[in-house]
């Protein structure tokens, strides 16, 4: 019976593993898109999780909400946040701070 639940716990982690993934590709191209709409600089080609929550879409159905913070630039001089909420891998939110 332990193995069982062993290989279940695995399974599960490897199934939110993958989805992770997905969600940091899809937040770093939101990312991206943002910047390039306000004409900034999208730093160092990623995204970092900054909160990860569990939350109902239309439908009631339970998700995963992530938050992803990026960094931009504008001069080419300063560092600057953005933010991409996701849930599930719908964009949310793709912001940066003017």
């Amino acid at each position: 019976m332990s193995d069982l639940l062993f290989v279940l716990v695995l399974l599960a982690l490897l199934a939110f593993w993958w989805d992770s993934l997905g969600a940091r590709q899809v937040a770093r191209l939101a990312g991206r898109r943002a910047c390039e709409q306000e004409g900034a600089q999208f730093l160092d080609d990623t995204v970092a999780v900054t909160r990860i929550r569990f939350q109902r879409d239309g439908r009631g159905r339970l998700m995963f909400q992530r938050q992803y913070r990026f960094e931009y630039s504008r001069s080419g001089e300063e560092r600057l946040w953005g933010q991409v909420d996701l849930l599930g891998k719908q964009v949310l939110l793709s912001l940066i701070h003017i």
